[in-house]
């Protein structure tokens, strides 16, 4: 089944006090462009992620947020400046023998109210701890994502199977269509010349070798066989199951290199009207395929 560049997914795992929400939303583009939005504390992790990411999705901007939580326990401590407490601790004796206030013994506690002397500090993730329960989250996102793709693919697989289902029916009906136009062309050929000659004899080889020219020019038959052949490699890669958004490009491209040809060789109305109608139904699979991954 083929799977469409657009998608949402998100995870989510928590354990001993840490929490990850993993989000994950792409969009089209021709190759796999990857932005990672995380905490700078996980960057050591980045590059685990990216392959992660690369070992399951092979086209699309994919854009990563992950957001960590964790446990006011586990997220921040209380560090003591022993210098800057010694150094109050020594202030505070000059004090005393400065106005001679007698000894004094100072608390911990009287010690700890001066500004700066204890901090509260925010404390880095255990990567080796997290870097598991990251996975999950990870896993989970992706696999949501993956199945938003899927759904949306197989609405777009549809209509293009319905457009195809046009061409083929197109091409059938120019193949038809092409000895009709060389008898049409040869019997008003003939009645020109017996307008214009009347009873007169005409150059009966003449006349062959211009139907024959006539027949070189307009014959489709090359550019007919062509067309049916991509459209078989359409069907192969479509139903292969793999990423073939860009093969399926290149071959819409063949095709509609094909088609033009036709326009330029044919001069039958009928003909144009089905180039036009199969340049419409190219163009309309094109747009859906921009979007295939």
């Amino acid at each position: 089944m083929i799977k469409s560049m657009t998608g949402y997914g998100r995870g989510w795992e928590s354990r001993n006090g840490y929490s990850f929400t993993v989000e994950i939303k792409s969009v089209n583009h021709r190759h796999l462009d990857l932005v990672i939005r995380a905490p700078r504390e996980l960057l050591p992790l980045e590059e685990k992620i990216r392959r992660k990411i690369h070992e399951r999705l092979f086209r699309g901007r994919v854009e990563v947020f992950i957001s960590l939580e964790i446990s006011s326990e586990l997220s921040k401590t209380v560090d003591v400046d022993a210098d800057l407490a010694r150094s109050y601790y020594l202030s505070l004796q000059k004090l005393e023998n400065l106005f001679r206030l007698g000894e004094k013994q100072f608390s911990a506690l009287e010690l700890a109210m001066f500004p700066d002397v204890l901090k509260v500090v925010k404390t880095s993730p255990d990567l080796e701890q997290v870097a598991p329960l990251l996975d999950l989250a990870l896993d989970q996102a992706i696999t949501e994502l993956i199945s938003q793709r899927a759904e949306e693919g197989s609405r777009l697989e549809k209509d293009i199977l319905r457009r195809l289902t046009l061409l083929q029916k197109l091409v059938a009906q120019m193949r038809k269509k092409g000895p009709i136009v060389l008898e049409e062309y040869r019997n008003k050929l003939h009645s020109r010349l017996e307008e214009i000659l009347g009873n007169q004899e005409f150059d009966k080889q003449r006349f062959f070798m211009e139907v024959a020219l006539y027949a070189e020019r307009s014959n489709i038959d090359e550019e007919l066989v062509r067309l049916e052949s991509h459209l078989n490699a359409f069907y192969s890669n479509l139903a292969s199951g793999e990423a073939v958004g860009r093969k399926l490009d290149f071959l819409l491209q063949e095709m509609n290199r094909e088609i033009n040809t036709i326009a330029s060789k044919s001069s039958d109305l009928e003909i144009s009207r089905m180039v036009i109608d199969g340049k419409s139904e190219i163009e309309k699979i094109r747009e859906q395929v921009q979007n295939i991954e």
